[in-house]
């Protein structure tokens, strides 16, 4: 996956994330990873890119809390729903 914050220019390299199985059994599974993963991380719009699309777009707000989106801008559905909670 590659991290992509929305709309911005000051990250410069591109930090790619490795997600497990077991990341995505639940949505709150997903969540406490990304919130892990994410803890200094700056407030802002974040998007997962994968290879065949937008997987999962999410807010970090003020006191590292994490809100994920269920679909883009678009209205195009994020890919990550379609893969939490299967085996």
């Amino acid at each position: 996956m590659e991290v992509r914050p929305e709309f911005s220019i000051q990250y410069k390299a591109n930090p790619k994330l490795k997600l497990r199985p077991e990341n995505l059994k639940t949505k709150t599974e997903f969540q406490n990873f990304l919130k892990k993963t994410t803890k200094n991380w700056k407030q802002g719009n974040y998007f997962l890119r994968s290879q065949i699309g937008p997987f999962a777009g999410f807010d970090i707000k003020k006191g590292g809390k994490l809100t994920l989106k269920k679909e883009a801008k678009n209205n195009i559905p994020y890919l990550c729903w379609s893969y939490i909670g299967k085996k």
